[in-house]
């Protein structure tokens, strides 16, 4: 019997278990959601110095957060209020 590495588990019994705890083994229905998803994003070298990064990087801790995301983020808000009509979010779920 196959065991799964990280859990200790069959393959056989992760199976019942998803087979069992699904949403639609449990009489549940799927919703279509309308939501659209960022666009590509491009790569972009920038050089920053250690001292504002170290900054950075506690900031996005305490909100969770990655600090990468924290920046692109940071960068959108500021593009937004500099030129509010040509920045949109990167996704938007339609209600």
């Amino acid at each position: 019997m196959k065991k799964s590495k990280k859990t200790g588990t069959s393959d056989a019994a992760l199976r019942r278990y998803y087979d069992a705890s699904s949403t639609l083994a449990a009489g549940g229905r799927i919703e279509r959601v309308g939501a659209a998803f960022a666009r590509p994003r491009r790569l972009v070298a920038l050089r920053i110095d250690e001292e504002a990064l170290s900054a950075i990087r506690r900031i996005a801790l305490a909100k969770g957060l990655n600090y990468s995301t924290l920046m692109r983020m940071w960068i959108t808000e500021r593009l937004r209020r500099e030129s509010p009509p040509a920045i949109s979010p990167p996704f938007s779920v339609e209600g």
